[in-house]
């Protein structure tokens, strides 16, 4: 891949470590990456690799919300209350209860 794909395929290496179960969020991710990309720029990232490369849907915003659901409404809901993860009545996930909180080096 050229030089400019680097940082998604950083992103793509650090969804993929997110565990069953837990979420982190755009902005996280863009820190673990030395933000290299904004959380927008993890957005475009994600939708780049493709929805059968990376577990996408463990990736939320920054209120533990759902940010779009204009491809598969619904979809990233399931997926994740499939893996044990409970929405608030808000429709927001508790960061503090199911966020990852990564061991870093």
């Amino acid at each position: 891949m050229a030089n400019v794909d680097r940082p998604f395929e950083a992103v793509w290496k650090i969804v993929k470590k997110i565990p069953r179960g837990r979420v982190a969020t755009y902005g996280q991710i863009s820190q673990l990456i030395g933000r290299r990309l904004t959380p927008v720029g993890v957005g475009w990232a994600i939708r780049a690799a493709g929805d059968d490369r990376i577990p996408w849907q463990r990736v939320v915003n920054a209120s533990g919300g759902i940010s779009t659901d204009d491809q598969h409404p619904g979809l990233q809901r399931a997926m994740l209350e499939a893996e044990g993860v409970r929405f608030e009545r808000d429709g927001r996930i508790d960061l503090a209860r199911y966020g990852w909180k990564p061991r870093l080096r």
